[in-house]
């Protein structure tokens, strides 16, 4: 009697307190799942971006059931709710994360209700413990990938049809049966491997058949209505599937000559890779790291024993069959273990530990006497504590220290341009910046991303007024050469700039940022230097009206285009060039008040006023992001043809309008002198 008072007052107890345990728990995942969010990693991995373009994509009203342009394909409900979620809170390396972060508190909301329906309060404290702090969860509350999703749509599936299975009353149990169908059809529009959800009500409702036959009469009504509603739901991805044979699958199974041979060995790599070697993959896991502990692992081995021998009990039937089935997508993949591919299985692999602990727990307790069960209850509640802070520690250790610090790691997250978005974001000197942004291979990978757009990506002050400049052929001196900073993501400079613009390079002096490579922030002060070089240009750059104004004297310098851009002189590294060669010319402008959203400047070869025999049309700057008094320069190189005949050509100049062609004016006094400036002559000399 005393015992059983005893046993009594502990699950009272447990009942009183399993609320406050269950928010401290959580609080404690929101703390791995929110420290250090911009900065573990200091950046966003190639998926990441990827996801946050497809998230774009939406917004920009590209809606599909699956993108197939990256590969493998991938499902877009994730990427519906990101876009949804950016457009509210904005954009920013914090905000992409953020959805993953609220998903994952949801998800460990719902596991812990579900784990305590099953199992009760007990387990479901232990296995919400492991998953609020071991690195595999945390990694997936905190990364960009629709991945991210699966855990939430997999406990609610399975809460929902559970809560169903368990109902009485007619009412209820329709309204969760159709939760759950509804839900199990959207998963289909989250991850490849959400088609193993619909294996596991199968095979549940196989085996409980095989247990109780007469138990599952009054369920096949609600059976055949969560078929319905999910071939319902899914009817646009099976017309897409229909139209892309293949679309979803990570490694074609074709491509796998010996996949029946490999299956045994590829599901028994997974399941020891939870325990003994890890995923492999640094974008996912620290590698080698186990998804659990050598104790936890043990205790996992233990839980599914215990679940094996109980299996006739639904609750451990169900478990056995949710493991099982999420096991089958690493059958059909060669790299195994993948943790990507393993999600389905992530919130009852911390239930498994939670079992056995209580299994043993249960069995201890039945031989010591009714005066040594407080004791004991409170060792095993100490153990369980010690289990978790454990766990916690080596996730702190392995997530925000070892990790980050990954060369695989920093060099997949775009570390250096994640450090620098902080820099910017954080930083509050108000002297100009100016940023390399050389252009990318949008044709070849249209997902090609340049350093303006990944920085546009990773930084939360957008309002921040940055030129970007392509230093390949371009570079910014801000303000008229006043104190400014100019930097270049990647760093090696001098590995880009044409050699007319590195030479002002010689002024910049490294500016040291703690994490930040030298040679990426570089500090500039050149306004008399510049001012010397553009009053030397009015004896060194001669100038002369194109022919076609009438004019036959020469221009003065500075002479000014429409729009507010005024050119301040030129320089040709040199004036004899064979046929063939490349004549180097070097512009200088400067913006002198608003300017148009567009622009781009065109540099010709002529063989007459009217013949172009060659030319170059580019810009490597935005005016529309420069500020007044900026001064821009520009390389070009003209080709001079194959064949060209000994003489004199002469070169110009001008500005015009990319989306129209208009060539903007040039101006002597407010008076139009045409739409171009004539330069000095090139000599092209006989081979």
């Amino acid at each position: 009697m005393n015992q059983q008072s005893s046993v009594s007052h502990t699950s009272t107890l447990i009942g009183r307190w399993y609320f406050a345990i269950t928010v401290l728990l959580l609080i404690t995942a929101a703390f791995f799942r929110l420290w250090d969010l911009g900065t573990a990693p200091p950046g966003m991995s190639a998926e990441e971006l990827l996801n946050a373009q497809l998230s774009d994509h939406i917004r920009e009203g590209n809606v599909s059931v699956i993108y197939d342009q990256p590969q493998p394909a991938r499902e877009g409900l994730y990427y519906a709710l990101l876009a949804a979620s950016t457009s509210f809170t904005g954009r920013g390396l914090i905000l992409w994360r953020l959805p993953s972060v609220w998903l994952a508190m949801f998800s460990l909301a719902v596991t812990a209700a579900l784990t305590r329906r099953l199992f009760g309060a007990r387990i479901s404290l232990m296995a919400l413990g492991l998953m609020a702090i071991a690195f595999w969860p945390v990694w997936m509350g905190r990364t960009v990938m629709h991945v991210t999703l699966m855990p939430l749509m997999t406990t609610l599936v399975l809460y929902a049809l559970v809560r169903g299975y368990q109902s009485q009353q007619h009412t209820i149990m329709v309204f969760w049966f159709t939760l759950g169908g509804i839900a199990l059809g959207m998963a289909q529009y989250v991850h490849v491997s959400a088609w193993t959800l619909i294996v596991i009500p199968v095979l549940f409702v196989l085996y409980r058949l095989l247990v109780n036959r007469h138990e599952m009469r009054r369920h096949w009504f609600n059976i055949f209505y969560v078929i319905i509603l999910v071939l319902v739901v899914i009817v646009p991805l099976l017309i897409y599937l229909s139209r892309h044979p293949g679309a979803r699958e990570p490694v074609p199974v074709a491509e796998q000559s010996q996949l029946l041979a490999d299956i045994p060995g590829r599901v028994l790599a997974a399941l020891t890779g939870v325990v003994l070697r890890g995923d492999m993959f640094p974008n996912h896991n620290l590698p080698g790291r186990p998804a659990l502990g050598p104790l936890t692992g043990m205790l996992m081995i233990i839980g599914i024993g215990v679940s094996a021998v109980r299996w006739r009990k639904s609750a451990y039937g169900l478990a056995l069959i949710w493991l099982a089935s999420g096991l089958l997508p690493t059958a059909l993949l060669p790299r195994s273990p993948d943790f990507e591919y393993m999600v389905v299985i992530l919130p009852v692999l911390f239930v498994f530990p939670a079992i056995g602990l209580q299994s043993i727990y249960q069995q201890v307790k039945e031989r010591l006497n009714e005066y040594r069960q407080p004791q004991f209850e409170l060792v095993i509640a100490a153990i369980v504590a010690l289990v978790i802070s454990v766990n916690a520690i080596w996730t702190y250790r392995d997530y925000f220290i070892i990790w980050p610090e990954l060369g695989d790691v920093r060099l997949n997250h775009q570390a250096d341009l994640g450090l620098l978005a902080h820099y910017l974001d954080t930083n509050q000197d108000p002297t100009p910046i100016s940023i390399c942004s050389t252009a990318v291979d949008k044709v070849n990978d249209p997902f090609a991303l340049s350093n303006k757009e990944l920085l546009s990506y990773f930084m939360h002050r957008h309002n921040l007024p940055i030129r970007y400049f392509d230093c390949d052929q371009s570079l910014i001196l801000a303000s008229g050469g006043e104190p400014q900073r100019l930097i270049f993501p990647r760093g090696h400079y001098y590995d880009h700039l044409p050699g007319p613009l590195l030479a002002w390079m010689r002024y910049a002096s490294n500016e040291h940022v703690p994490g930040i490579r030298p040679d990426v922030i570089m500090r500039l002060d050149i306004d008399r230097e510049l001012a010397d070089v553009v009053g030397a240009f009015m004896t060194t750059a001669p100038v002369a009206w194109a022919p076609e104004t009438g004019e036959s004297r020469m221009a003065p310098l500075p002479t000014p285009f429409g729009y507010n851009v005024t050119f301040l002189g030129y320089t040709v590294r040199d004036l004899s060039v064979q046929p063939g060669d490349y004549v180097e010319l070097t512009t200088y402008w400067r913006l002198d008040g608003p300017s148009p959203p567009e622009l781009t400047m065109f540099a010709h070869m002529l063989g007459d006023p009217v013949v172009v025999l060659a030319q170059n049309d580019n810009l490597g700057v935005n005016v529309a992001q420069l500020q007044v008094r900026d001064v821009f320069i520009q390389y070009s190189l003209i080709q001079t043809p194959t064949g060209t005949a000994p003489g004199l050509y002469p070169l110009s100049v001008g500005l015009y309008l990319p989306s129209s062609g208009a060539r903007l004016q040039v101006f002597e006094n407010g008076e139009a002198r045409g739409d171009r400036l004539f330069l000095e002559r090139v000599a092209v000399e006989p081979q």
